[in-house]
């Protein structure tokens, strides 16, 4: 950190003598320019978002292909995109969307419902497209009907009713003429032949004269390893309410490849990136350069990821651990006894919020009945534990009280993280220091992330972990499912069940028959219930105990306009909205 102080302590003085932007400058319009950004890594993979399998390809494919809807950045309401309207049946089993009138492809061709069609029943149901998107889509092991109606109406009817199935009307649409016309130079017959063909569709060797989107942007060039750029589309639906001009304003994106944060500030500060996601750690440093530098930090409230400390309960572990993991008393006494307050202020400089359950703060499934004391309670603790006949002792040698449970076994287990993390390598000290004031001897370590998470997921050789999810589950618990269900993939605290291995819990039955309830009905308000009650389980049951979370910081230079904080979507809810004010 001193280095980094040191590098940007130098480049200021270097800079003294720059000044803002001259604001007397007025474009007539809010047409044109060049926005500048960066990107974490290096190049995509692809171009191709219905193959994309990492975040920066999915990005820069969503960038050129609209679905038929999106949801509103505020509120998450379900929004017409390439749709102008849809409408939900009584039985709530179809939805019928009527796509919007005159709208167009890159290359002038009309987007149609048999666009629609053949991205849905080809690329996804067919397997064209080798896409874990089909899994997502598939309703109790079955594909939806897709049919069109007419040239702007299409059907879509699943099995069940199935409430995310709704999302999933933002899979990116395909030009079919364009993909099959790609397809058939290649002159591929089989299934096998057509799928290798379309992995190479969109490819970042591809000339951008060769692409047809209906996306704001489509893609112009790459310099490998250094930057990738993208130009307006002049044919995308979107008009300035003013001039009825298509958007969007900003000519050209392009995005710079950054290493670390360090590489990132620097960007940010000599104005080549005008966007710049801010750390905890970075914060006050960042914020003693806001009105220098001509820009707004803007406060997005906590991160939708979740951190949280859990317990091997399956029977592949040994006694006495199976026994003390197994007692909920026990796990309870672990939360009370974190100081979450102690972890806010260490490891996000104060910049943080506890976390009370497995959806943050800001999501419209979170239970805000459910609250957890930031600050330890290490007396309810040490109660909770004694009533389950732990007991402690005096260690004369190491002049310190061990916790011994009702057989006189000392309670000694080891906690594991992945390294690279430094945010949970930091929580990991905390809590075992705040173990030991319960006389718990936790044993921090860290390993490699592949040897880690192999551990965990074969549950055999871990006692155990800290770990964090993404926010993908706040808007739509069932994504979540794959942690929750009791056969799930990711269902840490005891994997795999099986008939060898049936589940014996009665609140992990009940957690199944919840998320195969939450999605019978598109009602939100009877969901909010289901998963309502699905939080109360978790925060009782405390098969997760969670911690906290960062609080999200984004610096915009003040030449940029159409930003604003959303809900959802950060300070960059459209970019055909962006335009520069100077």
């Amino acid at each position: 950190m001193k280095k980094l102080l040191l590098i940007f302590i130098a480049f200021i003085s270097l800079s003294s003598c720059s000044t803002k932007p001259k604001q007397s400058i007025i474009q007539d319009s809010k047409f044109g320019g060049i926005l500048t950004l960066t990107q974490r890594g290096q190049d995509p993979k692809t171009l191709n978002p219905w193959i994309s399998t990492e975040a920066t390809s999915s990005q820069y494919g969503g960038m050129m292909f609209l679905g038929l809807l999106k949801f509103d950045p505020d509120t998450d309401e379900p929004l017409p995109l390439l749709a102008e309207s849809f409408t939900i049946s009584l039985d709530q089993k179809t939805i019928t969307v009527v796509l919007r009138e005159n709208i167009f492809w890159s290359d002038g061709e009309v987007i149609d419902a048999d666009d629609v069609i053949f991205t849905w029943n080809t690329l996804l149901r067919d397997q064209v497209a080798v896409s874990m998107t089909r899994d997502v889509i598939l309703v109790d092991g079955e594909f939806p009907q897709v049919k069109k109606l007419d040239n702007r109406t299409i059907e879509f009817t699943t099995k069940t009713v199935f409430a995310p199935f709704l999302r999933n009307l933002g899979v990116e649409i395909a030009p079919q003429h364009h993909v099959e016309a790609f397809i058939a130079k290649s002159q591929a017959k089989s299934l096998e032949e057509k799928q290798k063909a379309f992995n190479n569709y969109l490819s970042i060797k591809t000339k951008s004269e060769d692409i047809v989107c209906s996306g704001a942007y489509k893609f112009s060039k790459i310099q490998a390893g250094e930057r990738i750029e993208f130009i307006r589309n002049p044919l995308y639906y979107e008009k300035d309410t003013e001039t009825g001009k298509a958007l969007p304003y900003i000519d050209k994106i392009i995005y710079s490849y950054v290493q670390d944060d360090s590489a990132d500030i620097f960007k940010f500060l000599a104005r080549e990136s005008m966007i710049l996601g801010v750390s905890s750690s970075n914060l006050a440093f960042i914020k003693s350069l806001e009105t220098k530098y001509d820009f707004t930090l803007h406060d997005l409230g906590p991160s939708t990821s979740t951190n949280f400390i859990w317990f091997n309960m399956s029977k592949n572990t040994p006694e006495p651990m199976y026994s003390w993991f197994n007692n909920r008393d026990f796990r309870e006494a672990i939360s009370l006894a974190i100081d979450r307050e102690n972890i806010i202020n260490n490891v996000f400089q104060g910049l943080g919020v506890p976390l009370n359950a497995a959806y943050p703060d800001n999501s419209p499934f979170y239970n805000s009945k459910i609250r957890v004391n930031a600050s330890s309670e290490l007396e309810q603790a040490r109660k909770l534990l004694q009533v389950n006949g732990f007991k402690l002792k005096s260690n004369p040698e190491s002049q310190l009280h061990e916790l011994y449970d009702s057989k006189n076994n000392r309670v000694e287990f080891n906690v594991l993280t992945n390294s690279g993390n430094r945010e949970r390598e930091l929580m990991g000290v905390i809590i075992s220091e705040n173990l030991k004031e319960l006389g718990i001897k936790a044993n921090f370590k860290v390993l490699e992330f592949n040897n880690y998470v192999g551990r965990v997921m074969s549950a055999q050789s871990y006692d155990a972990g800290i770990l964090g999810l993404t926010g993908g589950s706040s808007n739509e618990p069932n994504t979540g499912a794959n942690v929750w269900n009791s056969s799930g993939r990711l269902h840490a605290f005891d994997p795999k069940h099986s008939q060898e291995n049936p589940i014996t819990r009665d609140w992990e039955h009940e957690i199944d028959r919840l998320f195969a309830e939450g999605v019978k009905t598109m009602d939100f308000s009877e969901r909010k219930k289901i998963y309502d009650h699905f939080q109360e389980i978790v925060f009782e049951e405390k098969p997760f105990i969670y911690l906290a979370s960062p609080k999200v910081f984004t610096a915009v230079n003040n030449r940029l306009a159409g930003i604003r904080k959303t809900k959802y979507a950060g300070v960059v809810p459209d970019l055909a909205q962006l335009y520069f004010k100077y």
